[in-house]
């Protein structure tokens, strides 16, 4: 809970300094760019940040966030789990910005978002717990490693709409991909160690007794992921 309100005022920061102040000044501070990685403060805000120009990108990542990184935080601790929320989002950044730099050479773009963390707790959550189901408001139930596959298939899609390549559009197809396998490894390598609820309710205030859940939507357009 304390990463995402860090978010939410991240975001807040973001609006001022956007809107308020000036562009130029909100990219040196919140994105991280393949020809600015001396920002290294950027490696931890780009994390925090999110689109300063819609609401979609930084709700469908506080989803994620909220319903699902509880468990993963009780699966390991809160230090384990807020150094993996940042690890993995900084990797899949730097995996992002790394392959553009490496197609088109130095450039204004870069990445901002969650959605590579996000991605990489839904993918830690299908190893550790591949039956965990997902109660959409009494009505539907869904596995975890569905919800996983759906949003890793929206990246994989995304790519081949845009152009058959990871680094054409403004998605940040590359850093959702990386996120995922992320989780997925850091998953396998302490599956058999932890212990996750079997269920999760989304839809009810509080959810059920082992901890809130339901769908989330990382990513959106607009160079971010």
């Amino acid at each position: 809970y304390a990463i995402l309100a860090a978010i939410w005022i991240t975001f807040l920061a973001q609006l001022i300094v956007f809107w308020g102040i000036s562009r130029s000044l909100h990219d040196t501070l919140f994105v991280l760019q393949p020809d600015a990685l001396g920002n290294v403060w950027t490696l931890v805000t780009s994390v925090l940040s999110h689109s300063p120009v819609s609401l979609y990108h930084i709700i469908g990542n506080s989803i994620v966030i909220l319903f699902f990184g509880p468990l993963v935080e009780r699966a390991v601790g809160s230090k384990k789990f807020a150094a993996f929320f940042f690890a993995s989002g900084i990797a899949a950044g730097l995996g992002q910005v790394g392959l553009q730099a490496l197609q088109s050479g130095p450039g204004t773009y870069g990445v901002l978002g969650a959605s590579g963390a996000a991605l990489a707790i839904l993918g830690f959550l299908t190893v550790i717990k591949p039956d965990l189901t997902v109660y959409l408001y009494f009505l539907l139930q869904v596995p975890i490693w569905a919800i996983t596959g759906l949003y890793a298939s929206i990246s994989i899609a995304g790519t081949f709409a845009a152009g058959s390549s990871l680094l054409d559009g403004n998605v940040a197809h590359t850093a959702h991909l990386l996120g995922l396998v992320i989780g997925l490894w850091s998953g396998r390598r302490i599956k058999n160690r932890v212990r996750v609820p079997g269920t999760l309710q989304f839809g009810r205030g509080g959810g059920s007794p082992g901890g809130p859940g339901g769908p989330g939507g990382p990513g959106g357009p607009g160079g971010r992921f």
